[in-house]
């Protein structure tokens, strides 16, 4: 025998019920192969396959189409012989948090246990005799239920042969394009996607009316239903995705079932909904109607932050092709239901609706909280999906006292909470506050340039209405007015007052001469916005834009005026267009993002903007990813470029660390400022290696014009032999200076070999100069001598040859004045006088000739330097060849090239 109890074990577990349902389960047991026609007639009247095992299954059905199919079954069965018996019951059809679908059974029922009969047997629970006595032509018979089954009195189905026992799923599907009928681009969008809706209902046989811009159609079947929804969804998704053809137009979608409606044409009016706040692009329905149409489609909430907790409650669709893209793309977030689903109106100050504007929390909040976005971005959206979860939790009690409690908070729900109120800033009591007192004249720029208070009568007036003292505020502003009759600041609180008053009408008034008053851009700006969220307020979205763009004109930099744009495209149902201006958004400041997560207000388009949300979200997060596997690599670079002591390489260390620390953190603003961060990084880094590439070049290129001189100083010296560490340390020298030169220095390898290089040529030029003293005095003192030496002896030829001819000139003249005797003594010792001559004159010689030279000395040093600069000595001739053994002698100049630098580096060993 086959048991309930084993079949029932296969089917999905649901430790929490979402919703229960009182419906029929019908146990299905059989012998040999099941004919694939007997699933498909219980899916073609509701059933829903909850569990299969080897020949038994369990099916369910939401209320009586269970007896119909049961009797088409039966009839079916007289014709194909089926080994089958089928058990119909009373159950709870329990559907879990993630709309899986199961079923409830007692105890006794779960005993249960039954053989397939030889023909088609269908037992009836004696509870469902009610039900079946409602529809024509079905009626019961008794009869002795089979061993195994719960202990009641089962009746055997017995329908009439003559009837056919139709399924009653019958739906109306009303379809409403978006945006004001009289709107001249309303109608043309809405034409264009009329004529595709109209080819499609003619194709598929399905007659229509069209009435005061809703068009209704009747759908017979549930395979019907499922068609036309599954060809409505396909062909919205190929228009938005034929962005050329530009046929696409938003519009709503509800499906009612016939049953207790009547397909007239004030049929709209009728099913309770209101339009304006249904998602667009999705069929809505109730959640029975979307279980019915099976695995293809995907259900989602009709509101986003909404949970329904009955199959009766609405909901709405899309293709489950379509969902498993949604899902991988959507961003998991829960927005709190208590902060949307209040029964108000929605308040102007922050957007929620459950308060009114008088008691709303931002009036106790300080000024402008900039940070608190960038505290927000900080923020796991992981994590930021359970503090809403815990936010949902804590307003489930009084909003209003938990509200108060936690924005005094610091925790990280707060922090939400915070957020959720700053994204209205700009309407808020505060926004007046700073504006009142600030000394700039842009927005956003002047809401961080504050002076003190001044005035009478005004700030006691602003903070009454604050207090939510309603007429002190009032009493006050009569003195102010009084006093202050031409200033914007009593009209602004005016303008409050009204509106809190629920006067629209003169809110918008007292703002619009507050605007007239203004003497800044920053305050009609504010006074513009302030008008177009009174306008947005009233539902009258066309007006609040052109009212936004007014104050976007005023303040181009301040992006509330264009956020609100967005808004209210979303309030409008054209999530599309509103997600282009909040794209744009993001691109300036990516704090818009975590804006646009925390907003109540976007609640009709959430999930459309939450899907739009994904492509931005995982294009930064792959980003991200490939920027931090940049970084990885960029760290290695830097550690190459710059030793461990250099400062850079410390700073840039410390900033790798925070950006990989930032990396961690998912979250759109901390994906942007790593790849920003990165990008910085590498381009400080493209920036610091080549300044530090320039410096390097210049000094190389001064420890090159210096190596020069030591090299053309030393060159001279005339003992080459002995030097020998000199020689060491210049071609040390050289060897870098010229390596230097000719590698590629943005290779990190090089460059970090060159920054190492350059203070170890630095130091031994250092040495060689130390050295240079030595040389040159050695250098100098032989030179000295060589040109003393030369002067000398050309003087003292010059004496002797004067002394020679001298003699014999005086004997001469001494003779030709008569004087022979002088004559002849001078002649007879003129060997000794020329001896002494000699001496004289080599002494003259000697101190001419060190004057001499001691004059010229600097003149030819200078000179014969230049000469050798300029390549002019007279060169040696080629020493011959030598005899094997015998050594040649060393050259006599240094390798350094003459003059500039030719491009070349100094080598060469110092030698003379």
């Amino acid at each position: 025998m086959l048991s309930f109890s084993t079949v029932l074990d296969r089917a999905p577990k649901v430790p929490q019920s979402r919703m229960v349902h009182s419906g029929i389960a019908v146990w299905a047991v059989w012998s040999g192969q099941l004919d694939p026609a007997f699933g498909q007639m219980f899916q073609d009247y509701g059933g829903f396959l909850i569990a299969e095992e080897n020949y038994q299954s369990i099916w369910c059905f939401f209320g009586d189409e269970a007896l119909n199919a049961l009797a088409r079954m039966h009839i079916w069965g007289r014709v194909n012989k089926l080994s089958m018996s089928l058990v119909a019951m009373p159950a709870s059809i329990l559907i879990g948090p993630k709309l899986e679908m199961s079923v409830g059974a007692t105890v006794d029922a779960t005993r249960q246990k039954m053989l397939p009969a030889e023909e088609m047997r269908i037992w009836i629970h004696p509870n469902l005799k009610g039900a079946i006595s409602g529809i024509p032509g079905l009626s019961t018979v008794p009869a002795p239920a089979p061993q195994g089954l719960l202990k009641a009195a089962w009746e055997l189905l017995d329908p009439a042969p003559g009837l056919s026992y139709d399924s009653g799923l019958c739906w109306y599907f009303i379809t409403k394009p978006l945006g004001d009928p009289l709107d001249k681009n309303t109608s043309e969008g809405w034409r264009a996607i009329y004529g595709k809706l109209q080819h499609l209902l003619e194709r598929m046989g399905i007659k229509f009316v069209s009435h005061e811009g809703f068009i209704l159609c009747p759908l017979e079947s549930l395979r019907q239903f499922r068609a036309w929804c599954r060809e409505v969804l396909a062909m919205i998704a190929r228009l938005k995705e034929d962005e050329e053809e530009k046929k696409y137009w938003p519009s709503v979608m509800a499906a009612v079932p016939k049953k207790g409606h009547s397909f007239a044409k004030d049929l709209p009016r009728k099913i309770g909904l209101n339009w304006d706040r249904l998602a667009p692009d999705f069929p809505h329905m109730s959640y029975r109607s979307a279980f019915l149409l099976g695995p293809d489609f995907k259900i989602n909430e009709a509101r986003y932050a909404s949970r329904g907790n009955s199959v009766e409650d609405w909901c709405n669709v899309v293709l489950a092709a379509e969902s498993d893209t949604a899902q991988a793309g959507s961003l998991p977030i829960d927005y709190p239901a208590q902060l949307v689903t209040g029964d108000r109106p929605m308040c102007f100050y922050c957007g929620l609706t459950n308060h009114d504007p008088g008691q709303c929390p931002s009036k106790s909040l300080a000024g402008w909280d900039p940070g608190l976005w960038t505290t927000l971005s900080a923020m796991d959206i992981t994590d930021m999906g359970e503090r809403f979860k815990a936010l949902e939790s804590a307003l489930s009690g009084d909003p209003r006292s938990v509200v108060a409690s936690l924005l005094s908070s610091k925790d990280a729900k707060a922090i939400l909470l915070k957020a959720v109120f700053e994204v209205n800033f700009s309407s808020q009591l505060r926004m007046i506050d700073a504006v009142w007192r600030s000394k700039g004249k842009e927005l956003p720029a002047g809401l961080s340039q504050l002076a003190q208070r001044e005035g009478e009568f005004l700030w006691q007036a602003l903070d009454s209405l604050r207090a939510g003292q309603t007429e002190n505020a009032e009493q006050f502003l009569s003195q102010a007015l009084l006093r202050y009759s031409r200033g914007y600041q009593p009209r602004a609180v005016q303008g409050f007052l009204a509106m809190e008053a629920g006067d629209w009408a003169k809110a918008v008034y007292y703002w619009q001469e507050a605007g007239r008053l203004s003497y800044s851009a920053l305050q009609r700006a504010t006074f513009f916005l302030l008008q177009g969220r009174a306008m947005e307020m009233q539902g009258d979205f066309q007006k609040a834009i052109g009212l936004y763009k007014l104050a976007g004109k005023e303040c181009p930099r301040w992006i509330d005026p264009e956020y609100r744009q967005g808004v209210c495209m979303v309030k409008m149902g054209f999530a599309d267009q509103g997600m282009s201006l909040f794209t744009d958004l993001m691109r300036a400041d990516p704090a818009i993002f975590n804006r646009i997560l925390v907003d109540p207000e976007l609640e009709r388009g959430r999930i459309h903007v939450l899907a739009s949300l994904w492509r931005p979200w995982n294009e930064a997060s792959q980003q991200a990813a490939t920027a931090l596997e940049g970084l990885s690599a960029l760290s290695g670079t830097i550690a190459v470029h710059f030793p461990p002591e250099d400062a850079y390489l410390k700073e840039s260390s410390d900033r790798i660390q925070e950006l990989a620390k930032l990396g961690g953190v998912k979250n759109y603003v901390a994906f942007k400022e790593v790849v920003a961060g990165v990008a910085a990084l590498r381009e400080d880094l493209k920036a610091k290696v080549e300044k530090e590439i320039i410096s390097i070049q210049s000094r190389r290129l001064a420890r090159f014009e210096e190596l020069k001189s030591i090299q053309r100083e030393a060159a001279w010296f005339p003992f080459p032999k002995l030097l020998r560490d000199f020689n060491r340390d210049f071609n040390f020298c050289a060897a870098k200076l010229n390596w230097m030169r000719t590698t590629a220095l943005n290779i990190p390898e090089n460059f970090r070999k060159s920054q190492e290089a350059l203070p170890l040529v630095e130091e031994r030029i250092k040495t060689l100069r130390a050295r240079l003293v030595s040389l040159r005095i050695v250098r100098d003192s032989t030179f000295f001598v060589m040109l003393l030496g030369r002067n000398f002896m050309w003087m003292e030829i010059a004496g002797l040859a004067l002394a020679l001819i001298l003699v014999p000139i005086f004997v001469y003249g001494l003779q030709q004045l008569g004087q022979v005797a002088m004559a002849d003594m001078v002649e007879r010792q003129k060997w000794q006088l020329q001896k002494g001559l000699v001496l004289v004159l080599s002494i003259m010689a000697m101190a001419l000739a060190a004057i001499k030279t001691a004059i010229t000395f600097d003149g030819k040093k200078k000179e014969l330097f230049k000469l050798a600069d300029e390549g002019k000595l007279p060169k040696k001739k080629k020493p011959q060849a030598k005899a094997p053994g015998k050594a040649t002698p060393p050259p006599t100049r240094a390798a350094l090239p003459p003059g500039k630098e030719s491009g070349k580096a100094p080598g060469g060993k110092v030698k003379k």
